[in-house]
């Protein structure tokens, strides 16, 4: 596996061209809107006279709806700016820890979500705050995806100068990521061209596919050797 090469800023010449990245601001905010607009709709319809379980209901898919905004919110400021914002070297292990801490916190909502590191991973260097924040976008996407009955399983191994974080899910068929990029761009489909956009910059490369029963997402970058302790 290679990794592809390191983007070059605009030139001053073409710094007023319309940008691939303001498109996906501009799609980003939208879904931003449209959960937002699903919060606004839950708590409306929050009443004294709900039942207990009801309330349970409403509480939780306002937790589900706070937690995906605030994902995508995340990945406003990578796409905006021209040039990768300052890496820094992390372990895999750590970002796929995050995410299980993540699932603690959250739940799988009757999905059942296994994690697994392969041992001595190594680290990569990135902007740490976007790649977490695109994880975990995926990561709610497919629990939406297994609609609270199927499995999620969150992979990070290495091979040769490169690793790769997997977040599968064998949810529903009916997606079908080899044309995420030709698709509306919401949901899936949008974080795909967001990975495309923000892994460049961060060298590295992002892949959808469909294999037999589960959707797989990876996220491929240049793996580094860890400072020694």
């Amino acid at each position: 596996m290679t990794l592809p090469g390191n983007r070059t800023a605009d030139s001053p010449g073409e710094s007023s061209s319309p940008r691939p990245e303001d498109e996906l601001v501009f799609s980003l905010c939208h879904e931003l809107g449209n959960l937002m607009g699903a919060m606004r709709l839950h708590a409306h319809l929050l009443d004294d006279g709900m039942g207990p379980a009801d309330l349970a209901r409403t509480a939780i898919d306002l937790d589900d709806l706070s937690a995906r905004s605030a994902a995508l919110l995340g990945l406003v400021r990578p796409l905006l700016s021209p040039q990768a914002r300052s890496r820094e070297i992390v372990p895999i292990e750590l970002l796929v820890g995050n995410l299980e801490g993540l699932m603690v916190a959250h739940g799988g909502r009757g999905t059942a979500v296994d994690f697994e590191t392969e041992p001595g991973a190594g680290g990569v260097r990135v902007d740490v705050g976007m790649i977490q924040r695109l994880l975990q976008s995926f990561l709610y996407l497919a629990l939406e995806a297994t609609a609270g009955s199927g499995r999620v399983k969150v992979r990070a191994a290495t091979q040769g100068d490169e690793a790769a974080i997997f977040i599968e899910d064998d949810g529903a068929e009916g997606e079908d990521p080899a044309a995420f990029r030709e698709q509306m761009m919401r949901g899936r489909p949008l974080l795909s061209a967001i990975a495309d956009a923000t892994l460049a910059k961060q060298g590295g490369r992002f892949e959808a596919e469909r294999d037999g029963d589960w959707t797989r997402i990876t996220l491929i970058l240049q793996a580094v050797p860890l400072p020694a302790r």
